[in-house]
């Protein structure tokens, strides 16, 4: 496993290299990431783990700075799993201007859910990703539903630039207690992860029910009695019209945000 820490370095190292698999990260990993990684060894792709948190996406400064930072146990995580190469760029590395300006306006899917509560927030990934991909020369792009907004937006960006790079969709891996696996799930203690089980277990039983309902309201204070401060969203989606819905179907996720233990969580079903 290589470790490379510049933008010059990555894109010599990958030069005349085929088939490449990238998993752009913010550090902190878990078997969320790992599973993607041995999604990408086992199409037999030249693996490589980006590792940095990137500023532009935080509409909150405290939530930067407290984001969780696990370098040495991300790099044995890595090695494990046999990645070829981890870039671990710094911000001058990503944004080497003294003075950033967000060319990307994003015009789909982001008026809704994280788009509407973190103004700015897919402004900033669709800059990273851009980036990151100028410096990673890949030909497949693996990211996890779990963030499942967040990848459609990086899809149609894609597309829109007629990109020929391949997105590999992987699947949300939860803990036993059903909980999605997430880097912020650190941030949480014991009581407040079961509490998460307790709201993630009861909306997943109640899909159908959700989706129909003109008015979450019911469900929205079922979270809160869990013990959840806040609720941002509880919304269903049609994921082939992007608009909302009240019809259940298999092109319909329920899409949820909320706060615990001053942790905010996101999750999709």
């Amino acid at each position: 496993m290589k470790i490379i820490k510049t933008a010059n370095k990555i894109t010599l190292e990958l030069l005349n290299k085929k088939k490449i698999g990238f998993i752009p990260t913010m550090g902190c990993l878990h078997e969320g990431h790992v599973s993607l990684i041995q999604k990408s060894k086992k199409k037999k792709l030249l693996t490589v783990v980006s590792i940095f948190v990137n500023p532009l996406q935080f509409n909150n400064k405290k939530d930067f700075r407290k984001y969780p930072k696990t370098i040495l146990a991300d790099l044995n995580i890595c090695k494990k799993n046999k990645v070829d190469y981890v870039y671990l760029p710094s911000k001058k590395d990503i944004y080497p201007e003294k003075k950033i300006i967000i060319k990307n306006k994003i015009h789909f899917f982001k008026n809704y859910m994280e788009g509407k509560f973190r103004p700015g927030h897919f402004e900033g990934v669709i800059e990273v990703v851009k980036r990151l991909l100028n410096h990673v020369k890949t030909n497949y792009l693996f990211l996890g539903k779990k963030d499942y907004q967040q990848l459609i937006i990086i899809k149609k960006y894609l597309n829109s630039i007629n990109s020929k790079i391949k997105i590999i969709p992987c699947e949300t891996i939860r803990a036993k207690n059903g909980v999605a696996l997430s880097s912020r799930n650190k941030l949480l203690n014991q009581s407040s992860l079961n509490i998460a089980g307790k709201i993630i277990n009861f909306l997943r039983k109640n899909k159908n029910h959700i989706i129909r309902s003109k008015n979450n309201s019911y469900f929205i204070k079922k979270i809160k009695d869990f013990g959840a401060k806040k609720v941002d969203y509880l919304s269903a989606f049609n994921l082939r019209k992007l608009k909302k819905t009240n019809k259940p179907s298999t092109n319909t996720r329920v899409f949820l945000a909320y706060y615990l233990g001053g942790v905010r969580l996101i999750d999709n079903f």
